[in-house]
């Protein structure tokens, strides 16, 4: 009995009678489309017990939903800002040679022109090679450099305090670790030295808990998405608060 006390059908049924009607009678559009997003969600979900037409629908319906918000998202936030109001509106005829550098890609498209596509996409290859150096430069020259850590116990940390004995041991297990990992990719030469075999088998190890640490974090973040989707349908959808208290 006291099980059953538990429960409050009245109040769930309200909730639920909220969802598609509003106070004055008319449609609860929000509701609505509430339900259409679980009706989606499970659609997707459908596919841990096994591939299914349920499934294969809502997924083109995805792809296609996608496909014409990328599309209109180019055409407002590139081709109208970036062409059509500069060129036609502003009078800044030059951006049509961006536009004709543009039409040069779909030359790929003719067997016998297609030599023209290429002017582009090697002027973009090039300027992102040289971009991606850059910025593989600002990335790893500084890590390089932190990497290089004092291990005098009065040497003066970020915080401009002496990091100390206990920083001393951490910046010497992090040198440890960083020298051990390395030696793991030195494959110029055998490993037969013992204390080299030594070093690659432990810097292994170390990356292989590196590894599990980051595949935990990774399911870990999944499992909170997989979390927000069960409280929404329960919660915001069911409304399963209002049925158990």
């Amino acid at each position: 009995m006291m099980f059953l006390a538990a429960f409050h059908p009245v109040a769930w049924f309200q909730a639920m009678h909220s969802m598609f009607v509003l106070p004055g009678g008319g449609v609860n559009m929000a509701g609505i489309g509430t339900v259409v997003a679980i009706i989606c969600t499970l659609a997707i979900f459908s596919l841990v017990f096994r591939e299914n037409a349920f499934y294969r629908l809502f997924e083109r319906i995805y792809i296609g939903l996608a496909a014409g918000y990328s599309l209109q998202i180019v055409i407002r936030e590139v081709i109208d800002p970036l062409f059509i109001k500069p060129v036609f509106i502003e009078g800044k005829w030059w951006g049509i040679f961006a536009a004709l550098a543009g039409i040069m890609f779909y030359f790929v498209y003719s067997k016998k022109l297609n030599w023209i596509s290429r002017i582009p996409i090697g002027l973009i290859m090039g300027m992102s090679a040289g971009q991606i150096f850059q910025i593989y430069a600002n990335t790893m020259w500084p890590q390089l450099e932190k990497s290089f850590l004092p291990l005098n116990p009065f040497a003066l940390g970020d915080s401009g305090a002496a990091i100390g004995w206990v920083g001393v041991l951490n910046n010497f297990i992090f040198v440890i670790v960083m020298l051990a990992v390395m030696s793991y990719f030195f494959f110029s030469f055998k490993q037969e030295n013992k204390a080299i075999k030594f070093s690659a088998t432990s810097g292994r190890m170390l990356l292989m808990i590196a590894f599990g640490a980051l595949f935990g974090s990774t399911i870990m973040a999944r499992l909170s998405l997989l979390y927000e989707r069960l409280f929404f349908i329960t919660i915001d959808g069911l409304h399963l608060d209002k049925l158990i208290k």
